[in-house]
């Protein structure tokens, strides 16, 4: 399962910062972030996983094609103060969705991806 963690307490100015540690036992090959709200709304508006107003929706690919290989980390995630759900994606297309991380302004966090691949968008 995955988990979010706080690193202290958030200092109440500026993004937070995320690391995103993989403990999934497999590369994570994508990474997409989306506010909460506006994934509940699609979902409330019947909008396909998968269909072109998600993908738009979810946006561009974090990672940029690099990965991230089973026991790294990516640090470079940087989020306003809000709620937000992260879609991973493995290799062979298998995805993790982790809903309602709340980022506090100046929070440092680690998002452990655990190996729970059966919690995808559909």
């Amino acid at each position: 399962m995955s988990v979010l963690h706080a690193k202290g307490k958030p200092t109440g100015g500026g993004p937070a910062l995320v690391t995103v540690l993989n403990s999934s036992g497999t590369t994570i090959d994508k990474l997409f972030v989306a506010k909460t709200e506006d994934i509940d709304k699609a979902r409330a508006a019947h909008v396909d996983p998968g269909s072109a107003d998600d993908l738009a929706l979810w946006g561009e690919d974090e990672l940029d094609k690099s990965g991230i290989e089973e026991g790294k980390a990516y640090n470079h995630l940087k989020l306003a103060e809000g709620r937000y759900d992260v879609l991973v994606i493995d290799k062979g297309g298998r995805e993790q969705l982790v809903k309602g991380l709340r980022m506090k302004p100046g929070g440092r966090y680690v998002l452990e991806i655990g190996s729970d691949w059966t919690m995808g968008r559909l």
